[in-house]
């Protein structure tokens, strides 16, 4: 199949080649495909021929391997599938007994941590679990637990150097070896800081032992230095500039919210008002009008109804209103026409305007047919959007009814739970 399909390709590179067709691209393309084929090919020959399978071990330390096959045996089955594990690799009785005293030199080292050194320790060990790479494995116990915790850590810090025995069991696969050591637990050296707190408190500590004595006077002074004493509060001008920048990005927010409303609701207008305009326009050309008479018409009427408050402002016919005085003021005809689908910003709009563009340059055939047909499917719009609205209106009602549902349980269940418990 991939053969095949390499050979289509090449074939269909060379004919294009032939006609010295434009397209390059597709020739390359050609090209790229066959090789593709045919190293898929390749590969699979490969892949389908028998092989005596040769699996690597781990070295020690990193632990089995899963791997999976797909087996066949001569008149039995095939492609059956096989999952085995490879074991790491077994060491002899003498590697395991360099790699358990390279296992100790190492743990000599690493058991310190930041301390200086085992006879100065007043920092946590540091214990790890498997050593020479992961070949040898290790498991730690202390002679003293009030001193450190099981994963090498401070549990309390001793006043006076200690000497702790640590015993590590090191197992390198069979073979175990224990190794016992010690270290010496000395107090931390405490920074000018804590030195003083510790002054402090002991001061505070022998007021707390005084007998009828409803309060403790804090230290104003020690050691002939002054001590000054205040409550930890919360830098409150970070929390006004956090609100500040809150309220600050809330009215941004805010003026984007109605910003995109007062777009929506233009664009809503718009789509409301273009079958009344298209109408007009209809009547208007079939009664002998022409174009610029007719826009002049609607939109000089719709002004008057503006100005006498019959009616509110109408996006689409203020849009109309430009559009006349930009031909009053010098404008282009045509163009003027042309910018007001621009500003209306709606295909429907734009698609009215490139009608009138074009029936101002080639005459009037034809328009009050457009007109019509323009007018019906505007309608069918209108209706459309006016489902879309019901039904994204009666999706807000379903919170305020599934509130008031709640209510309604509640006034009926509570005094029922009620009587009954009386």
């Amino acid at each position: 199949m991939y053969l095949a399909g390499a050979l289509v390709s090449l074939a269909a590179a060379m004919g294009l080649k032939r006609k010295a067709l434009p397209q390059r691209q597709y020739h390359q393309a050609l090209l790229i495909l066959a090789a593709a084929f045919l190293l898929a090919a390749v590969i699979g020959a490969f892949a389908g021929k028998d092989e005596r399978y040769r699996i690597a071990r781990n070295e020690p330390g990193q632990g089995a391997q899963e791997k999976e096959f797909l087996v066949d045996v001569a008149g039995e089955f095939k492609d059956y599938p096989l999952k085995l594990e490879i074991a790491e690799k077994k060491l002899t009785e003498a590697q395991k007994r360099a790699y358990l005293k390279e296992a100790r030199k190492e743990l000599d080292v690493v058991i310190l941590g930041d301390n200086p050194s085992a006879d100065a320790v007043s920092k946590a060990l540091f214990l790890p679990e498997y050593l020479q790479e992961g070949a040898v494995e290790v498991s730690y116990r202390f002679s003293d637990y009030h001193i450190f915790h099981a994963d090498g850590t401070i549990r309390q810090e001793p006043e006076e150097p200690a000497v702790v025995e640590i015993t590590a069991e090191l197992t390198c696969q069979e073979a175990a070896n224990l190794y016992q050591f010690s270290v010496c637990a000395v107090p931390r050296e405490k920074s000018l800081q804590e030195r003083i707190a510790e002054k402090l408190n002991s001061l505070v500590a022998e007021q707390n032992e005084r007998e009828d004595v409803s309060y403790v006077v804090l230290p104003d002074k020690l050691e002939g230095r002054k001590v000054t004493w205040r409550k930890h509060a919360i830098n409150k001008s970070f929390v006004i500039v956090f609100l500040g920048a809150a309220v600050a990005a809330g009215l941004i927010f805010r003026e984007k919210e109605a910003e995109k409303r007062q777009r929506e609701k233009r664009e809503r207008q718009l789509m409301m008002d273009y079958p009344g305009i298209v109408g007009k326009f209809s009547l208007l050309l079939g009664a002998g009008m022409n174009i610029s008479l007719a826009w002049e018409k609607i939109a000089l009427s719709y002004q008057r109804n503006r100005v006498s408050g019959e009616t509110e402002k109408r996006y689409a016919y203020e849009e109309m209103l430009t559009a006349l005085h930009e031909i009053s003021e010098g404008t282009g005809e045509l163009q003027a026409y042309e910018n007001f689908g621009n500003r209306c910003q709606l295909a429907t709009y734009r698609r009215l305007s490139s009608m009138i563009v074009q029936n101002v340059r080639k005459g009037s055939q034809g328009m009050q047919k457009l007109l019509e047909q323009e007018e019906w499917e505007a309608y069918e719009q209108r209706k459309a959007h006016a489902r879309q609205m019901g039904e994204e209106a009666g999706t807000k009602l379903l919170l305020p009814m599934g509130i008031m549902l709640v209510i309604v349980l509640a006034v009926l269940v509570i005094p029922a739970g009620m009587s009954l418990n009386l």
